[in-house]
């Protein structure tokens, strides 16, 4: 293989005009779903712990919840799934940036 040929590799390179997100985010892996909506999906998971944590925050001040417990783990579920999603993005766009920096 020649220092310039990456075809053979099956990579396409963007020329200057082409959109970053193109079709390709809709294809599908080998389990027959997509990253996108994967991403969507946890990303509703952790918005429904969020509203779980606040409606149980809300039956406390009710006086609804017999225990108080019950409502310190659904928010500490919460907050845990936000600061893991936080993480997520910070490595996402970390790897973005890297991307951006090589020099072809």
């Amino acid at each position: 293989m020649k220092a310039g040929d990456i075809s053979s590799l099956g990579l396409k390179v963007a020329s200057a005009d082409s959109q970053i997100f193109s079709d390709n985010t809709s294809q599908k892996t080998e389990s027959g779903e997509s990253f996108l909506s994967y991403l969507k999906d946890a990303l509703q998971e952790v918005d429904d712990l969020q509203k779980e944590a606040a409606a149980s925050g809300q039956r406390v001040a009710l006086g609804d919840e017999e225990y108080l417990h019950n409502t310190v783990i659904a928010y500490e579920k919460a907050y845990l799934a936000l600061q893991l999603t936080i993480q997520v993005r910070d490595k996402i766009v970390e790897a973005y940036q890297e991307i951006m920096r090589i020099q072809m």
